[in-house]
């Protein structure tokens, strides 16, 4: 999703999550409030509690991945 699309969802509402290996295991987020930047939401010792934890974000109704 390049960022004009980002900025879009954003402003609709949404809540995108990604998840990122480097430095840490760990999910990032953009939403209206930083909708400039990438915030770390949460790290993980590895990459399965990493995306375990990220298919249960996935389940609020204003969450999506990129």
């Amino acid at each position: 999703m390049d960022a004009k699309s980002q900025e879009k969802v954003i402003n609709a509402g949404f809540t995108i999550l990604r998840t990122d290996d480097y430095p840490t295991v760990r999910i990032k987020y953009k939403q209206k409030e930083v909708a400039e930047d990438w915030c770390t939401l949460e790290r993980f010792p590895s990459k399965a509690a990493r995306d375990r934890r990220l298919a249960k974000l996935l389940e609020q109704p204003f969450a999506i991945a990129d």
